[in-house]
């Protein structure tokens, strides 16, 4: 410790910091101001030869030159001590005003009773007992550091940790998935896929019968009850009362659209400054306006007008995909609207 360190604590935080940068000191962002007042003391002391020539600590290096203030020896053994009044000590004042209320209440009276203590003998010992506790705590407990200290240790903590779940969430890779998921799911294939997943699972889901299998024993010991498990029925994969109405869905609401959506492709006669090649990345080998529109036309000749494609298939099927599909007939139609309008928007899109 210098005499010039009372000078740097004397210092705001970021007079101390503007010096550790100018004087190339290493680590001083992560310490305190007091820390920081040590640190740069030893580093200036250390290298006084680089940095006394610096104007911005010229005054410290003034005040390191100037010998610390202190008493002349000589005065102090000279100086002659002179007596004076006795002083006590806190504890042996405790002490005799303890034994004076003893002594005073051991004082027997001329009838033969104790004398009773006067109230300020009592308020005197009761200070004196409340004082001495909080005395011995002073003693044994640190002094609380500065509101400064307590805020740079409480900034530290914060910022770990936040770096801490910052690195935790990065690593985890959400938001990357999420992102993923959403490229995804913003196309209209996407949007089309959808709609038939929903439309095909529905028809399975009807057409497909579940049977009970067996029943899982119960565990009293962790309180788990007996699980009936029940499976699809994949035998009926071999019967026509499964592909009959699956066919029907099948041909009415994917194949002839898709096939329709091939040849009838009006972004295909649209598009003039492209080459029209099979391999053609710009262009779409199936039109998804025409797709929905070919779909709803055969949705209402097929399932609106009872049109069993000459005999083919029977009223079973009809009505089997008809009761399957969330919402029947008017649930086709709406997953055509939902496409249709899908595609109208991308054109605009990319018009635009």
């Amino acid at each position: 410790m210098s005499s010039a360190l009372p000078y740097l604590k004397s210092l705001k935080k970021g007079d101390l910091v503007e010096f550790a940068d100018s004087t190339d000191l290493n680590g001083a962002s992560g310490l305190n101001k007091m820390e920081l007042a040590v640190a740069l003391d030893n580093h200036l002391n250390a290298n006084r030869s680089i940095f006394s020539g610096v104007k911005s600590l010229s005054e410290y290096y003034s005040r390191l030159a100037s010998p610390p203030r202190r008493g002349s020896p000589v005065k102090r053994e000279s100086k002659p001590q002179t007596p004076g009044p006795a002083t006590k000590t806190p504890s042996r004042r405790a002490a005799s005003a303890k034994k004076e209320v003893k002594e005073q209440k051991e004082e027997p009276s001329e009838d033969g009773e104790d004398v009773a203590a006067t109230p300020s003998v009592r308020q005197t010992a009761r200070r004196i007992s409340r004082a001495a506790p909080i005395t011995d705590l002073q003693r044994t407990l640190p002094m609380p550091p500065s509101p400064a200290v307590v805020t740079d240790v409480i900034d530290r903590q914060a910022s770990r940790v936040r770096e801490g779940l910052e690195d935790a969430w990065t690593s985890i890779g959400v938001l990357d998935r999420c992102h993923a998921v959403r490229e995804a799911l913003s196309s209209l294939k996407a949007i089309e896929i959808i709609v038939l997943l929903l439309e095909g699972g529905s028809v399975v889901k009807e057409i497909v019968p579940i049977r009970y299998l067996t029943t899982t024993p119960p565990v009293q010991a962790a309180q788990i009850p007996a699980v009936p498990i029940k499976v699809p029925d994949l035998f009926v994969l071999l019967t026509g009362a499964f592909w009959a109405p699956f066919s029907l869905w099948l041909i009415t609401c994917l194949l002839l659209p898709l096939t329709a959506a091939y040849f009838i492709n009006l972004s295909w006669q649209a598009s003039t400054t492209v080459r029209r090649t099979r391999s053609s990345p710009n262009l779409a080998q199936f039109d998804p306006l025409t797709f929905n529109i070919a779909k709803a036309l055969l949705v209402y000749i097929v399932f609106g007008n009872d049109f069993k494609f000459w005999g083919v298939f029977s009223t079973f099927a009809l009505r089997k995909i008809s009761a399957s599909v969330p919402g029947g007939t008017f649930g086709l139609y709406t997953g055509t609207a939902v496409g249709a309008i899908g595609a109208l928007y991308e054109a605009i899109l990319s018009r635009s």
